[in-house]
């Protein structure tokens, strides 16, 4: 819940959810985003399923942007969209971003739209690696500097994707609120303990501008 709190922070279009008390355990309850009170079921398929790929193979985001550029009713939207994503997953250090957890839903007219965010899981014990890479070249993402040397690939200009960095890393630097906040309701112990997830060289270098390739 604290990561798709930060994840709408940061206007990324991510599932909506909240914190319920059952049994003196705190669930995260998460609202389906392939059903509507008037439509019923939306058609929905996982990156995985899109890319037809396996789950023993290395896969890339330039892949899933070429998908979109031709199953996409709003292309360019949905793929800048996808390097945003790319972005805050590297800064919550949220490196279980394989295929299975991002998708599209269907969109009528044989077009699809990419759908939002979900399981945004910040790591502080894992190394700040991605598990779907950036490209077949570049391999995992491991830093801002690949990020912002790959943006043009995703549509932005990199002074574009300097900004973004920049804003979105601001905006984050405020985890610590969101996770006291009565929405997410994170204790003192679990702060400290999700603190290397977000206080982190590549946020700093973010917040900084410095987005040179390590």
């Amino acid at each position: 819940m604290l990561a798709l709190e930060l994840a709408r922070l940061a206007r990324l279009d991510a599932a909506q959810g909240r914190i319920e008390m059952l049994g003196g355990a705190a669930v995260a309850v998460i609202r389906r985003f392939d059903r509507t009170p008037d439509a019923g079921r939306i058609a929905y398929l996982s990156g995985g399923s899109l890319l037809q790929a396996r789950r023993d193979e290395d896969r890339a985001y330039t892949e899933i942007a070429d998908a979109l550029r031709r199953v996409s009713a709003s292309p360019v939207e949905d793929v800048r969209e996808l390097w945003r994503r790319m972005l805050f997953n590297l800064l919550i250090t949220n490196v279980d971003d394989h295929l299975w957890n991002m998708g599209i839903l269907h969109a009528g007219d044989s077009r699809w739209r990419l759908a939002p965010a979900f399981d945004l899981n910040p790591f502080p014990d894992r190394a700040r690696e991605s598990k779907t890479w950036l490209s077949e070249d570049t391999g995992p993402i491991a830093s801002l500097g690949q990020l912002i040397d790959g943006c043009a690939y995703f549509g932005l200009q990199r002074a574009e994707a300097e900004n973004e960095a920049a804003s979105m890393a601001t905006t984050l630097a405020a985890w610590r609120e969101v996770a006291t906040s009565k929405a997410v309701g994170l204790t003192e112990t679990e702060l400290r303990a999700f603190e290397p997830a977000f206080e982190h060289d590549e946020a700093r270098a973010a917040r900084a501008g410095v987005t040179q390739r390590k």
